[in-house]
């Protein structure tokens, strides 16, 4: 297995469309955090890469995968060799992420949860979500309902939206972790708010991207739910998105399996469940 030099986002085939708009992310200046890419090549032709990224701690928050369909076990635990590295495994964020596309995805999962040099524990009711992927086509223009306005979201928003997002995920107290988080979307990526007429300081609904591509915190205060403002978010998010990346750069969500009106909306919108070739584990580290 011989190291060489990472891919482009235009080398990656579309069905590992999560891993290439990551990658799209870091070209176009959308991801300006911590980050690393290793890429390797068998003497079988199989490409493997892994892109580490860090948080403003300088621990591991997240690994995402590039893994060869074709590829073999013994050539899946060389590949691991090279880029778990042990300096990592005593350095990873109390909420930390593995993403992988691939039809070997419970190998290498379980590779890594055997690799992990911490206790660790996954939280099954708060993170059980379905993974949906956009769809590989223009969304349709949508107008603002009267009364409203559509912005960016700004730092001086950034209170408010993390502690919505605590709210809503089942954290009772806000972290600094959650609210770095929340700075490095509406800094480093177009993140979007509804506003109305009267207050148009305050947002009252909005949407973000983490830096793993995923679109992020989609919220909508009540007594404006029901006027197509999420379905505004989405559009207006992925229209960004792919006139920036691509079409074929697609965007993805993680939407709670209890949460059976977000799915009915993004799958109304062309989004697709991803039940076999995508998964995401978080562990939380005490």
């Amino acid at each position: 297995m011989e190291k060489i030099s990472n891919l482009k986002s235009a080398d990656v085939p579309e069905e590992f469309c999560i891993f290439k708009t990551q990658l799209s992310l870091i070209e176009k200046g959308w991801l300006k955090g911590t980050y690393t890419i290793e890429t390797f090549r068998t003497s079988n032709g199989h490409i493997f890469s892994m892109i580490r990224n860090r948080n403003v701690n300088n621990q591991i928050d997240r690994y995402s995968f590039f893994i060869d369909n074709e590829a073999t076990f013994n050539e899946m635990d060389d590949f691991l060799a090279e880029v778990i590295k042990s300096d990592d495994l005593v350095n990873l964020a109390w909420y930390f992420k593995i993403v992988v596309q691939s039809k070997h995805m419970n190998y290498v999962l379980q590779k890594i949860e055997e690799k992990l040099a911490k206790s660790h524990k996954q939280d099954p009711k708060r993170f059980d979500h379905h993974m949906l992927i956009a769809p590989a086509s223009k969304p349709k223009e949508m107008s603002v309902p009267q009364g409203y306005i559509l912005g960016p979201l700004l730092k001086s928003h950034v209170d408010t939206v993390t502690e919505q997002w605590a709210a809503d995920t089942g954290f009772t107290t806000v972290s600094d972790d959650m609210v770095h988080i929340v700075q490095e979307n509406i800094a480093e990526r177009p993140s979007f708010g509804v506003f109305t007429e009267s207050d148009p300081r305050t947002p009252i609904a909005w949407c973000s991207m983490y830096g793993g591509s995923s679109l992020a915190m989609l919220h909508v205060k009540d007594g404006h739910r029901g006027k197509g403002l999420a379905r505004i978010l989405i559009r207006s998010m992925l229209k960004i998105a792919q006139e920036v990346h691509g079409i074929e750069c697609r965007l993805h969500t993680c939407v709670h399996k209890d949460n059976l009106a977000s799915q009915k909306l993004f799958l109304s919108e062309g989004w697709e469940i991803q039940a076999v070739n995508y998964k995401r584990i978080y562990f939380s580290f005490s």
